[in-house]
C-alpha cells in the first residue's frame, strides 16, 4: 500500500529545509560560532602571555639584593656537591667574632666553624639544576619561566574549576592586570623562591581538583602530596596549602563514597609522597642544624609566643629583604643572629593594616565581588570555595604575625594567585545561580545585587585611585550587574555572551597596562653587568675585601657574586659583629687580603674616617667614580635612578707604595 500523502504544511517545511551537500563541506560551512569563539579564545589568551612574557623579559633585572644573591650563591654551593659555603674573609676575621653569627648580608650564619644558608634548599635545587643545564646566564630567566607556568597552571585551574575557559581566562587576567599593585610581577623579574612555590602548591592542589568524572585515586594523591611536599621544601610556610588540599580530598570521598580501605590507601600514598616531597629540606636541616624538623631560618619564630617588641628606629626605617621597591634596605644590627620577626602578638596591630593593604590593592567594589563570589561558590561550587577561602584566611593570619608590614605582599602572592578566581565566581556565577531560583524569586536576587553593586561602587569610588584605570576596571562590576539582570529576564544562560566579552575586555586592558613596559628595559642586565665585572676587575687586586654601604643600593651582594676577584661586606655587617672599619681591615690585611673602601663622597664621617684610617693604613683614592658611572661598581639604587658620586679606597700597609 501507499504511503499517505503528505500533507501541504509538511510539504512547505521539507521544502525550506536547505539539501545536504553532495559532496565535500564548504570553508564556510565549517566556520560555526563555537569554532570562532574557540579561535578567539586562544588568539586573546595567547596575546596575554605572550605580550606578559615579552614585559617579563625586558624587565628582569640581573641586580641582586640579598635574597637573590643567597639562593644564587646556595645553588652554586649545590651545584657542586657542597651544602657548607666557605668564604675567605670569615678565616681573617673568625677570631674576633662570636661563635655564631650573620655573615653575607644576612643570607647564611657562621656556626661555629660552618657557614649554612638561612633559606630551604627546594628553590636553590632548582636553581642549581637550571644553571648546571643552561648556564649561569639563564638563572636569570628562572622565575620569567616559572612565572608564565603559574600563569598556563592557573589558565587550566580556572578550566577545570569552572568548566569554561573565557572564565579561566578572565581570571589569568586580572592576575596580570593587578600583577604591578600585588608585586607578583616584581618578583618574576629577580631569582627568589616565591613564585617557584606557588607553583608547586597550586599544581597539587589542581591534581586533587574533579576531572572529567573520573574517582580520585592514590595515584593522583600521591602526586599532590609529592607536590605540595616539594612547595614546603621551598617555603616552609606552604604548609598552609594542606588546610585547602585536605578539605578537597575530604569533599570528593564525601561525593564518591570510595570506603574507608581506598581512603586509607590514599592517605598513606599521600603522606608517603609528601614526607618525600620534604625530603631536602629535612636532609639539609639535618645537616646543618642536626635535627630534621630544626630549621635553618628558625630564628624567625623562636619568639612566636613572646610580647610584641616596641619598634626601634632601626626596623622603622628596614623594607622588605630583597624588596623591588625603591626604599633602602639596612640589615639588622641588634643582635649577631637575627630574627624573631614572627610573633603572635603581631597579630592585632597587623591584620587590620594587611586588610587595608588588600582593599587598597583591589579596591572596595571588586573586593566584594570576591566575598560575594565565596557565597556564591559555597552555593554552587564548593570545591572552588575550599580550594580559596581556607588559604587566604590562614595566609592572611600567618602574615599578619610578622613584625615588617613590608612583607606583606611578598608573603601573600598565593593570595593574589586565588582571589582573582572569586572576583570571577562573583562577577559571573551571580547569573548562573539566579536561573536556578524560582521564577518568584528570580528577581530578588539579581536586583539586589545590582543595587548593592552600585552602592559600593558609589561609597568607594576612590579606592582603586582616579585615573584610567580605576575607571575602566570598573566594567567587572558593570558586567557582572547586567549579567545577572539579563539572566533574570531572559532564564538563558547569559554567562555564554558576557564571559567572553569580560574576558577580552580584561585582555585589552591588561595588554594597554603593560604595552609601556615593553619599550623600556632593566638597567641591570647581562651587558651592564659583563662592563662592571670587566672594570672592576682593572681597578681592585685579586682578594680584594670591599666594605661598602647599603645607602648606595646592593653593592656587596653583586661584587661577592659577579666581580669574580673580590669579596665584600656592608658597614652594617661590622656593627653586627662589633667591630670599626679599621680592626677589620686589619684583621683582613694580616689574613692576606686587600681591604678597600667603596663609599659615597657625600657618606656622613667620610672625612673623619679616612683621617682615622691614615694613621693605621696607607690610604690611596684609586677611583674617583661619577655618577653617571656608579652602575660600572655595582652601585644601583632605584631611589637615586640618576646614581651616586662614589669613590673606590684602597687601605695598604703604612709605607708601601702603590702596587
Amino acid at each position: 500500500m501507499p504511503p499517505p500523502p503528505a500533507s501541504r504544511s509538511a510539504r512547505r517545511r521539507a521544502e525550506a529545509r536547505p539539501a545536504a551537500p553532495a559532496g565535500r563541506p564548504t570553508l564556510l560551512g565549517a566556520v560555526t560560532l563555537p569554532r570562532v569563539l574557540a579561535a578567539l579564545w586562544l588568539a586573546a589568551t595567547a596575546e596575554l602571555l605572550v605580550v606578559t612574557a615579552l614585559a617579563v623579559h625586558e624587565h628582569t633585572t640581573w641586580y641582586l639584593a640579598v635574597d637573590q644573591f643567597g639562593f644564587l650563591t646556595f645553588a652554586h654551593d649545590l651545584l657542586h656537591g657542597r651544602v657548607f659555603h666557605h668564604w675567605p674573609p670569615l678565616d681573617a676575621l673568625a677570631a674576633r667574632l662570636l661563635p655564631r653569627v650573620d655573615v653575607l648580608v644576612q643570607s647564611y650564619v657562621a656556626d661555629h666553624g660552618r657557614i649554612y644558608c638561612r633559606y630551604p634548599p627546594g628553590y636553590a635545587l632548582l636553581l642549581a639544576g637550571w644553571i648546571g643545564l643552561l648556564g649561569d646566564d639563564a638563572a636569570h630567566v628562572l622565575n620569567a619561566t616559572i612565572f608564565l607556568a603559574l600563569l598556563t597552571l592557573l589558565l587550566a585551574f580556572g578550566t577545570r574549576l569552572f568548566r569554561s575557559r573565557w572564565w579561566a581566562t578572565a581570571g589569568v587576567a586580572l592576575i596580570v592586570l593587578f600583577s604591578g599593585r600585588t608585586e607578583l610581577y616584581s618578583w618574576a623579574l629577580t631569582p627568589v623562591r616565591d613564585p617557584a612555590t606557588h607553583l608547586a602548591a597550586l599544581l597539587g592542589l589542581f591534581l586533587l581538583l574533579p576531572a572529567g568524572g573520573a574517582r580520585l585515586s592514590a595515584r593522583r594523591v600521591a602526586a599532590a602530596g609529592l607536590a605540595l611536599g616539594y612547595a614546603g621544601s621551598i617555603r616552609p610556610d606552604a604548609v598552609l596549602y594542606l588546610a585547602p588540599a585536605g578539605l578537597v580530598a575530604a569533599a570528593r570521598w564525601s561525593e564518591e563514597r570510595p570506603g574507608w580501605r581506598p581512603v586509607l590507601r590514599q592517605l598513606a600514598a599521600g603522606a608517603a609522597a609528601l614526607t618525600l616531597g620534604l625530603a631536602p629540606l629535612l636532609a639539609y636541616n639535618t645537616a646543618a642544624m642536626g635535627r630534621p624538623w630544626r630549621f635553618t631560618q628558625g630564628m624567625e619564630v623562636q619568639s612566636f609566643l613572646a610580647a610584641p617588641s616596641p619598634p626601634t628606629a632601626e626596623r622603622a626605617a628596614q623594607p622588605r629583604v630583597g624588596s623591588p621597591s625603591g626604599a633602602p634596605w639596612r640589615g639588622g644590627t641588634v643582635s649577631p643572629v637575627q630574627g624573631g620577626g614572627l610573633r603572635l602578638a603581631n597579630l592585632p596591630q597587623m591584620l587590620p593594616a594587611n586588610v587595608a593593604l588588600v582593599r587598597a590593592t583591589y579596591g572596595d567594589v571588586l573586593l566584594a565581588l570576591a566575598l560575594w563570589g565565596a557565597v556564591v561558590a559555597l552555593v554552587q561550587r564548593q570545591v572552588l570555595f575550599l580550594t580559596t577561602v581556607p588559604y587566604a584566611v590562614l595566609a592572611l593570619l600567618l602574615v599578619s604575625c610578622w613584625s615588617n608590614p613590608w612583607a606583606a605582599p611578598r608573603y601573600l602572592s598565593g593570595v593574589h594567585f586565588l582571589l582573582p578566581l572569586l572576583i570571577v565566581e562573583g562577577a559571573l556565577g551571580t547569573s548562573t545561580l539566579v536561573r536556578s531560583l524560582r521564577p518568584a524569586w528570580a528577581w530578588w536576587l539579581p536586583a539586589c545585587f545590582a543595587l548593592a553593586l552600585g552602592a559600593v561602587t558609589n561609597l568607594a569610588a576612590n579606592t582603586l585611585g582616579t585615573g584610567t584605570f580605576a575607571h575602566l576596571i570598573l566594567l567587572v562590576p558593570g558586567l557582572a550587574a547586567a549579567g545577572a539582570l539579563g539572566a533574570a529576564w531572559s532564564r538563558r544562560d547569559v554567562t555564554a555572551v558576557v564571559a567572553p566579552v569580560l574576558a577580552l575586555a580584561l585582555v585589552v586592558l591588561a595588554c594597554w597596562r603593560l604595552s609601556p613596559q615593553l619599550e623600556t628595559s632593566a638597567t641591570f642586565q647581562g651587558p651592564e653587568m659583563a662592563r662592571a665585572r670587566a672594570i672592576f676587575a682593572r681597578k681592585v687586586e685579586p682578594g680584594a675585601v670591599v666594605i661598602t654601604t647599603e645607602e648606595v643600593g646592593r653593592p656587596a651582594e653583586n661584587i661577592e657574586y659577579y666581580s669574580g676577584v673580590a669579596h665584600a661586606l656592608y658597614l652594617t655587617d661590622l656593627q653586627r659583629w662589633r667591630l670599626t672599619v679599621g680592626d677589620a681591615a686589619d684583621l683582613l690585611a694580616r689574613g692576606g687580603m686587600t681591604p678597600y673602601l667603596l663609599l659615597p663622597k657625600t657618606q656622613p664621617g667620610l672625612d673623619r674616617l679616612l683621617d682615622a684610617l691614615g694613621h693605621r693604613f696607607a690610604v690611596e683614592l684609586a677611583a674617583d667614580i661619577p655618577a653617571r658611572r656608579a652602575i660600572d661598581y655595582f652601585v644601583a639604587a632605584r631611589w637615586n635612578p640618576d646614581g651616586i658620586h662614589m669613590q673606590l679606597y684602597r687601605l695598604g700597609p703604612l709605607g708601601a707604595g702603590a702596587p
